[in-house]
């Protein structure tokens, strides 16, 4: 508005005419428009600078640290102390079976006033475990967690879980590049 008003009255002032003032503002008007609507679909469909590079394997922390579903919760926190990680996944034999994070133990354990040495993992774990393959990229990695409101996911080879994939540990990659 300021930029079309400058001009309109610059025209006033270099011609005394009100009617090409006010013409020219509105042509002013039109040609920002369609130059801004031409711009935005001309950069919609570059690509440069927009590739997060890398794939699920180059980020993921492995190996997934597992439990049984017939563990206790104080077993998992136990884990998730030694190994310094949030989350584990729920596995028997080849089967990955669900997924426990500290939020699940906070609020299914902790909160309910419930003794975690008496609680199973099968109990509390998040189940259907939502997976991605290792040689996926980053983008595909942020789409899931994105339609799927989560913050991880389970990294698999052929079926097995292979390790855990975190938004926190994609965007210290991003940052890294970055530098």
């Amino acid at each position: 508005m300021i930029a079309t008003s400058t001009t309109m009255f610059l025209v006033y002032i270099f011609t005394g005419k009100l009617e090409l003032s006010a013409s020219v503002g509105v042509g002013d008007v039109v040609l920002k428009m369609m130059f801004y609507f031409l711009h935005e679909r001309i950069w919609d469909r570059v690509s440069f600078g927009r590739s997060l590079g890398g794939t699920v394997e180059s980020v993921m922390r492995a190996p997934a640290v597992t439990v049984l579903p017939l563990n206790v919760v104080s077993d998992v926190v136990q884990k998730m102390i030694t190994f310094d990680i949030g989350a584990v996944v729920v596995s028997e034999g080849d089967k990955n079976l669900g997924l426990i994070t500290e939020k699940d133990i906070l609020e299914k354990v902790s909160n309910a006033s419930k003794n975690p040495s008496q609680i199973y993992v099968k109990d509390i774990m998040y189940s259907p475990l939502v997976t991605i393959e290792y040689s996926k990229s980053l983008v595909d990695v942020l789409k899931i967690m994105t339609d799927k409101q989560i913050r991880r996911l389970v990294v698999t080879r052929e079926g097995k879980a292979v390790g855990i994939i975190t938004e926190r540990r994609i965007l210290g990659t991003l940052i890294q590049k970055r530098e």
